[in-house]
Protein backbone atom coordinates (compact mmCIF):
# COMPACT_ATOMS: atom_id res chain seq x y z
CA UNK A 1 0.00 0.00 0.00
CA UNK A 2 3.17 2.45 0.13
CA UNK A 3 2.68 3.15 -3.83
CA UNK A 4 -1.04 3.70 -3.29
CA UNK A 5 -0.44 5.90 -0.31
CA UNK A 6 2.27 8.09 -2.30
CA UNK A 7 0.09 8.52 -5.24
CA UNK A 8 -3.24 9.24 -3.01
CA UNK A 9 -0.76 12.51 -1.51
CA UNK A 10 0.42 13.61 -4.99
CA UNK A 11 -3.43 13.75 -5.83
CA UNK A 12 -4.36 15.36 -2.58
CA UNK A 13 -1.50 17.84 -3.03
CA UNK A 14 -2.35 18.46 -7.15
CA UNK A 15 -6.00 19.20 -5.68
CA UNK A 16 -5.11 21.76 -2.64
CA UNK A 17 -3.12 23.60 -5.66
CA UNK A 18 -5.19 23.71 -8.64
CA UNK A 19 -5.41 26.97 -10.40
CA UNK A 20 -8.64 29.02 -10.27
CA UNK A 21 -9.51 28.37 -13.95
CA UNK A 22 -10.07 24.26 -14.03
CA UNK A 23 -8.98 22.97 -17.28
CA UNK A 24 -10.64 19.89 -18.82
CA UNK A 25 -8.82 16.51 -18.97
CA UNK A 26 -9.78 12.71 -19.62
CA UNK A 27 -10.92 11.02 -16.55
CA UNK A 28 -10.46 8.02 -17.66
CA UNK A 29 -6.71 8.31 -17.67
CA UNK A 30 -5.77 10.45 -14.44
CA UNK A 31 -6.17 8.54 -11.57
CA UNK A 32 -4.41 4.91 -11.11
CA UNK A 33 -4.30 2.49 -7.83
CA UNK A 34 -1.42 0.62 -7.81
CA UNK A 35 -0.66 -2.00 -5.05
CA UNK A 36 3.18 -3.17 -5.35
CA UNK A 37 2.39 -4.94 -1.73
CA UNK A 38 1.80 -8.88 -2.39
CA UNK A 39 -1.33 -9.22 -1.47
CA UNK A 40 -1.79 -11.71 1.60
CA UNK A 41 -2.34 -15.19 1.10
CA UNK A 42 -5.19 -16.11 3.39
CA UNK A 43 -6.88 -12.57 2.07
CA UNK A 44 -10.39 -13.86 2.17
CA UNK A 45 -13.35 -12.88 -1.20
CA UNK A 46 -14.57 -10.42 1.53
CA UNK A 47 -11.35 -8.89 2.61
CA UNK A 48 -10.88 -8.69 -1.36
CA UNK A 49 -14.33 -7.05 -2.22
CA UNK A 50 -14.07 -4.68 0.64
CA UNK A 51 -10.26 -3.41 -0.06
CA UNK A 52 -11.81 -2.97 -3.79
CA UNK A 53 -14.44 -1.11 -2.23
CA UNK A 54 -12.31 1.26 -0.35
CA UNK A 55 -10.17 1.85 -3.14
CA UNK A 56 -12.87 2.84 -5.21
CA UNK A 57 -14.74 5.25 -2.90
CA UNK A 58 -11.11 7.21 -2.61
CA UNK A 59 -11.46 7.91 -6.42
CA UNK A 60 -15.11 8.51 -6.13
CA UNK A 61 -14.29 11.55 -2.94
CA UNK A 62 -11.42 12.87 -5.53
CA UNK A 63 -14.03 13.13 -8.77
CA UNK A 64 -16.43 14.45 -6.65
CA UNK A 65 -13.71 17.33 -5.31
CA UNK A 66 -12.69 18.21 -8.24
CA UNK A 67 -16.23 18.62 -9.89
CA UNK A 68 -17.30 20.74 -7.05
CA UNK A 69 -14.64 23.54 -7.64
CA UNK A 70 -14.81 23.35 -11.19
CA UNK A 71 -18.57 24.05 -10.32
CA UNK A 72 -17.41 26.56 -7.94
CA UNK A 73 -15.18 28.30 -10.44
CA UNK A 74 -17.80 28.17 -13.23
CA UNK A 75 -15.77 26.19 -15.69
CA UNK A 76 -17.83 23.33 -16.47
CA UNK A 77 -19.39 20.58 -18.74
CA UNK A 78 -22.43 18.27 -17.39
CA UNK A 79 -22.15 15.35 -19.76
CA UNK A 80 -25.75 14.57 -20.13
CA UNK A 81 -27.21 10.72 -21.02
CA UNK A 82 -30.34 11.19 -19.78
CA UNK A 83 -32.98 13.66 -20.31
CA UNK A 84 -36.28 14.07 -19.00
CA UNK A 85 -39.43 16.67 -18.42
CA UNK A 86 -42.26 17.57 -16.41
CA UNK A 87 -44.62 15.61 -18.45
CA UNK A 88 -42.93 12.53 -17.84
CA UNK A 89 -40.84 12.41 -21.04
CA UNK A 90 -37.58 10.22 -20.53
CA UNK A 91 -34.40 9.56 -22.89
CA UNK A 92 -31.49 7.28 -22.22
CA UNK A 93 -28.74 6.81 -23.72
CA UNK A 94 -28.47 10.57 -25.43
CA UNK A 95 -25.09 11.72 -27.10
CA UNK A 96 -23.34 13.74 -24.42
CA UNK A 97 -22.12 15.97 -27.02
CA UNK A 98 -25.57 17.25 -27.63
CA UNK A 99 -27.03 16.98 -24.41
CA UNK A 100 -24.94 19.18 -21.87
CA UNK A 101 -25.08 22.32 -19.37
CA UNK A 102 -22.04 23.96 -20.14
CA UNK A 103 -20.74 27.20 -17.82
CA UNK A 104 -17.64 29.62 -19.19
CA UNK A 105 -17.39 32.38 -16.66
CA UNK A 106 -20.13 34.59 -16.60
CA UNK A 107 -21.95 33.12 -19.85
CA UNK A 108 -23.28 29.44 -20.63
CA UNK A 109 -25.05 27.09 -22.60
CA UNK A 110 -28.01 24.75 -22.16
CA UNK A 111 -28.81 22.10 -25.13
CA UNK A 112 -31.10 19.23 -25.44
CA UNK A 113 -31.29 16.77 -28.67
CA UNK A 114 -33.56 14.15 -28.44
CA UNK A 115 -33.80 10.96 -30.66
CA UNK A 116 -35.95 11.60 -32.66
CA UNK A 117 -37.48 13.09 -35.92
CA UNK A 118 -38.87 16.49 -35.19
CA UNK A 119 -35.83 19.09 -36.21
CA UNK A 120 -36.85 21.22 -32.27
CA UNK A 121 -36.04 24.85 -32.24
CA UNK A 122 -32.44 24.07 -32.63
CA UNK A 123 -32.45 21.73 -35.62
CA UNK A 124 -31.04 18.45 -33.28
CA UNK A 125 -34.85 17.89 -32.22
CA UNK A 126 -34.41 20.02 -28.80
CA UNK A 127 -33.38 22.95 -27.65
CA UNK A 128 -30.27 25.12 -27.25
CA UNK A 129 -29.84 28.62 -25.18
CA UNK A 130 -27.15 30.91 -24.76
CA UNK A 131 -27.30 33.06 -21.80
CA UNK A 132 -25.12 35.65 -19.60
CA UNK A 133 -24.75 33.81 -15.56
CA UNK A 134 -26.56 36.00 -13.23
CA UNK A 135 -27.46 35.15 -9.16
CA UNK A 136 -25.09 32.02 -8.97
CA UNK A 137 -24.85 30.53 -5.58
CA UNK A 138 -23.20 27.68 -4.26
CA UNK A 139 -24.12 25.12 -0.92
CA UNK A 140 -23.92 21.87 0.72
CA UNK A 141 -27.35 20.35 1.31
CA UNK A 142 -27.18 18.16 4.99
CA UNK A 143 -26.88 14.66 2.44
CA UNK A 144 -23.50 16.11 1.43
CA UNK A 145 -24.69 17.16 -2.05
CA UNK A 146 -22.92 20.28 -3.76
CA UNK A 147 -25.81 22.25 -5.33
CA UNK A 148 -25.19 25.51 -7.28
CA UNK A 149 -27.81 27.50 -9.02
CA UNK A 150 -28.33 30.66 -11.01
CA UNK A 151 -29.99 31.98 -13.70
CA UNK A 152 -29.46 31.98 -17.84
CA UNK A 153 -30.37 35.24 -19.65
CA UNK A 154 -30.32 34.45 -23.51
CA UNK A 155 -32.41 36.71 -26.30
CA UNK A 156 -34.87 34.33 -26.80
CA UNK A 157 -35.42 32.66 -23.71
CA UNK A 158 -34.17 32.57 -19.96
CA UNK A 159 -33.77 30.14 -17.58
CA UNK A 160 -33.39 29.57 -13.96
CA UNK A 161 -30.63 26.40 -13.20
CA UNK A 162 -30.34 23.85 -10.30
CA UNK A 163 -27.38 21.43 -10.36
CA UNK A 164 -27.08 18.83 -8.11
CA UNK A 165 -24.00 17.31 -7.39
CA UNK A 166 -24.32 14.05 -5.78
CA UNK A 167 -21.76 13.35 -2.59
CA UNK A 168 -18.81 10.58 -3.03
CA UNK A 169 -19.47 11.25 -7.10
CA UNK A 170 -19.11 13.41 -10.00
CA UNK A 171 -22.51 12.52 -11.19
CA UNK A 172 -24.78 15.47 -11.46
CA UNK A 173 -28.37 16.69 -12.54
CA UNK A 174 -29.09 19.74 -13.64
CA UNK A 175 -33.20 20.83 -13.25
CA UNK A 176 -33.92 23.81 -15.98
CA UNK A 177 -36.67 25.88 -15.06
CA UNK A 178 -37.58 28.00 -18.82
CA UNK A 179 -39.21 31.01 -18.33
CA UNK A 180 -41.10 30.57 -21.31
CA UNK A 181 -40.96 26.99 -21.08
CA UNK A 182 -43.21 24.31 -20.39
CA UNK A 183 -41.98 23.21 -16.93
CA UNK A 184 -38.67 21.25 -16.07
CA UNK A 185 -36.29 19.92 -18.04
CA UNK A 186 -33.28 17.42 -16.50
CA UNK A 187 -29.88 16.78 -17.47
CA UNK A 188 -28.03 13.66 -15.62
CA UNK A 189 -24.34 12.77 -16.43
CA UNK A 190 -21.34 13.29 -15.30
CA UNK A 191 -20.09 17.11 -14.30
CA UNK A 192 -16.54 17.76 -15.42
CA UNK A 193 -13.78 20.99 -14.97
CA UNK A 194 -14.03 22.14 -19.12
CA UNK A 195 -12.10 25.32 -20.35
CA UNK A 196 -12.60 26.32 -23.84
CA UNK A 197 -10.74 29.96 -24.49
CA UNK A 198 -11.92 29.28 -28.10
CA UNK A 199 -15.52 28.61 -27.62
CA UNK A 200 -17.61 31.50 -28.76
CA UNK A 201 -21.25 32.16 -26.45
CA UNK A 202 -23.53 35.06 -27.39
CA UNK A 203 -26.20 35.48 -25.11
Amino acid sequence: MKTFNFIFSLILLALISLPNVAVAQNYDDVYVIEETDPIPANETKKERKERIKKDHQIVDSIFHLKAERAAFDGYFVLQATQVSNSRGHYELGLNDNTNFMLMQGDKGIFQVAFNNMNAGANGLGGITLHGRISNKQFKHDKKGNAIITYTMVGRRMNATVTITIFKESDQAIADVYPTLGNGRISLRGRLVPYLNEDLRIEP
